[in-house]
């Protein structure tokens, strides 16, 4: 389980909060996230991200932007601010 501001990422319960809101997103958005969040104090590749997510599937960059813009959305984030992930 990590916290940091008003959320939880709650690998347990498969469930991202913001105070006592549940945040939808789906598995691969929670997945990123999650990888990002066990990781946030370095660098995340794509490469990274694709194995861990796809486990070795191949996707295109276009789903991995897709998911991030997922995430940011979820976290109130956005590409220009970049306050949580930062590409």
């Amino acid at each position: 389980m990590w916290r940091w501001d008003d959320f939880v990422l709650d690998a347990g319960r498969y469930e991202l909060r913001s105070g006592d809101a549940v945040i939808r997103v789906e598995p691969q958005v929670f997945d990123v996230l999650t990888q990002l969040v066990s990781n946030s104090e370095r660098f995340v590749s794509k490469e990274e991200l694709f194995d861990s997510v796809w486990g070795g599937r191949f996707v295109g960059e276009a789903a991995l932007t897709s998911r991030i813009k997922a995430a940011r959305r979820a976290l109130g984030d956005n590409g220009e601010s970049q306050r949580y992930i930062r590409t």
